[in-house]
């Protein structure tokens, strides 16, 4: 091989490559494969492959016996293209620079790390291929457990290095060998203080040196690991509670070679311990003296564990002696067969809590079962190692609950009494509304039934007149004239009767209804009465409002009417008409006042003045049948406002109406 290295010129390159045998003889002795190769070129003038001239003995233990010349490299070894080899083979063709690289190559049978070593030689290559697969194979082997050590150092130390926990090592005399970070910062020293230095030397008291030193002994005499615990002071955190173990290590001889150490700072679990303890003892206590029943039973047996005097008197026992340390159904057998032990079985097993309000449970008491009513809330309570307990919590409410039962059954007594009762008014207004309409027929066939016998009253006067001829004597004219008063009295009666019976009919239709022209048509209508007693009527701006026409029409007609038929004699009747707004239950009324100057009446009348058929006054002096203002009254409280009267004798009378601009029932 150093000799095919050595060729310089051309000339004796193929002087070799001639001389077959001997360059043959060469190659085949060679321990390495050699091939020389001529470059290939492609249309560019570009090194594109290369054709193989000589192959020595040592190759064919890769490909065999094939028949290489005169082929491409890339044809009998197709994966160099894929590997890159091929690509330094051609970079070393064309830059004369020579290549020594390693690959892996995988292909025609073959997997191995190859060294290549690629040579220029005028027009050829020389390649050098060495097999290292078995010491690549050994090197990243060794590379591997290498790199696990490493890992493995790392891991270690890491874990040394940042665990919380003290670690150390000691020699049989008592000396530090090792200690890791945490020891060394609660130390407050570097490792080159610390190393090879005793307890004392790192700041350990006398009594403590001296313990540790009597525990390292009895390590070394028995192979055996020992544990303490023990109180000193930290350089940073001050007095800490410290858990400890020595162990032994031993060498190939089976001998303490060194001990071992390992120390936790439990002071936190021991102030949680004790923090456990006194919660514990607060919960107890928590339990014993709440003013509602509490026990506390574990486990699928529902073992009690702790109760307090409000539960033991529910459960009817004399001492808490008889339920602790009992399971729920040894303290209460009758307990076996209600729902309630599989509510509480069940939240012990599925961990969810249960609240029930009065729940029903029977009590054995003096041989008989009593039923009491209690709120319950049972919470499951878990705790590290122990199975779950249960936390059950007890309101009698049996007193609440009968008291409600009895509340229960007084009202459906009263549901039924007022259903009885709503269907006997239901009856008594059937019953009612019969009877008025029956007293509305009566009106109706009364009043034209009366009217008959009135209409013949006056026709047989006027013909008594007529008949008798002669003029009558004062007497006999003046009972005539009665007879006529008195049948046209009878008539306005029966007229005012009709029409108080049918207030109801005539309201059926509401429409929007102007004052100002109801006033107007009754000025035309009492045209000869105002004229006969020189009456006037002053009014302006009244109100438009909602009504029935007809019935709004005769409560100011009446009204009018009433104050020019109780004038004062030698007084000019004199009405005025006013109104107002005003607001009344988020209402808008229209408040109007009608005053006239006529006879008036005393205060203390105000108050019957609207009785159907009362007068004030003689009959016979002011006609009249005494239902013009129970008529107004009844006309303005159909249109749901109200009418009220003052009067002062000999001065005249005022009547107030107050009447909605909008009826109820079409409002919007």
């Amino acid at each position: 091989m150093q000799s095919i290295h050595g060729f310089q010129p051309y000339k004796y390159t193929m002087e070799l490559i001639e001389n077959k045998d001997l360059l043959q003889t060469v190659f085949d002795s060679a321990p390495n494969g050699i091939a020389v190769m001529r470059s290939v070129y492609n249309e560019k003038g570009r090194v594109e492959d290369f054709s193989i001239l000589l192959f020595n003995a040592y190759t064919f233990n890769w490909i065999g016996e094939t028949d290489y010349k005169g082929k491409r490299y890339g044809d009998v070894f197709p994966m160099v293209k894929e590997t890159g080899i091929l690509e330094k083979f051609i970079e070393v063709a064309e830059t004369g620079v020579s290549a020594n690289f390693e690959r892996w190559y995988t292909g025609e049978g073959m997997n191995h790390w190859f060294r290549f070593t690629a040579v220029k030689h005028a027009e050829l290559l020389v390649v050098t291929t060495e097999d290292i697969t078995e010491r690549k194979q050994a090197e990243i082997a060794l590379q591997k457990a290498l790199d696990a050590a490493e890992k493995q150092k790392r891991l270690y130390d890491s874990i040394i290095n940042t665990t919380p926990d003290l670690v150390y090592v000691f020699d049989p005399t008592y000396r530090f060998t090792y200690a890791n970070k945490a020891l060394l910062n609660m130390w407050g020293k570097t490792a080159e203080e610390a190393i090879g230095k005793g307890l004392r030397d790192n700041g350990y008291e006398e009594w403590h040196a001296l313990m540790h030193e009597r525990e390292i002994d009895e390590v070394l005499a028995s192979n055996k690991t020992i544990r303490g615990t023990v109180s000193f002071p930290h350089a940073e955190l001050g007095s800490r509670v410290y858990d400890y173990i020595f162990g032994p290590v031993f060498n190939e001889k089976g001998e303490v070679e060194v001990i071992a150490g390992t120390t936790r700072d439990i002071t936190e679990l021991k102030h949680a311990e004790e923090n456990l303890k006194q919660s514990e003892a607060r919960f107890r206590n928590m339990i014993e003296q709440a003013p509602v029943a509490i026990l506390l039973s574990r486990g699928e047996e529902l073992m009690s564990e702790s109760v307090n005097e409000p539960m033991v008197k529910f459960m009817n026992k004399s001492s808490a002696d008889e339920i602790i340390g009992k399971t729920l159904v040894e303290a209460l057998p009758e307990l076996k067969d209600q729902p309630v032990l599989q509510i509480v079985l069940d939240v012990q097993k599925t961990g969810i809590p249960f609240r029930g309000d009065e729940q029903p449970v029977d009590f054995l008491i003096d041989g008989k079962l009593e039923r009491r009513y209690f709120n319950l809330s049972y919470d499951v309570i878990k705790e590290p190692g122990k199975s779950n307990a249960v936390m059950h919590i007890a309101a009698d409410v049996t007193e609440q609950v009968l008291a409600r039962k009895k509340i229960e059954e007084s009202e459906n007594r009263y549901k039924t009494l007022s259903e009885t009762l709503e269907q006997q008014v239901n009856d008594r207004t059937k019953e009612l509304q019969r009877s008025n309409e029956d007293l509305q027929q009566f009106a109706h066939v009364a009043s034209h039934d009366l009217k008959e016998p009135v209409r013949k009253i006056k026709t047989f006067t006027n013909r008594l007149e007529d008949h008798l001829k002669d003029p009558l004597d004062e007497t006999a004219a003046r009972f005539i004239e009665r007879i006529h008063v008195a049948a046209d009295r009878m008539k306005t009666m029966i007229d005012g009767v009709l029409t108080y019976s049918t207030i109801n009919e005539n309201m059926q239709k509401s429409e929007w209804v102007n004052l100002n022209e109801v006033i107007k048509n009754i000025e035309t209508d009492l045209e000869v009465a105002l004229q006969k007693t020189g009456g006037a009527i002053f009014y302006h701006t009244l109100p438009t409002v909602e009504g029935a026409s007809v019935l709004l029409y005769q409560l100011f007609y009446n009204l009018i009417n009433n104050s020019i038929k109780f004038a004062r004699e030698g007084i000019l009747p004199k009405i005025t008409i006013s109104s107002e707004l005003m607001i009344e239950d988020n209402r808008n009324f229209a408040r109007i006042m009608l005053r006239d100057n006529g006879i008036g009446f005393e205060p203390d009348q105000a108050g019957q003045i609207f009785e159907t058929f009362t007068r004030l006054n003689s009959k016979d002096k002011y006609e009249g049948t005494g239902l013009g203002l129970s008529l107004c009254k009844k006309i303005v409280e159909r249109h749901d406002g109200s009418i009220i009267a003052n009067g002062t004798p000999g001065e005249g009378a005022t009547f107030i109406i107050k009447l909605p601009f909008q009826q109820k029932e079409t409002r919007t």
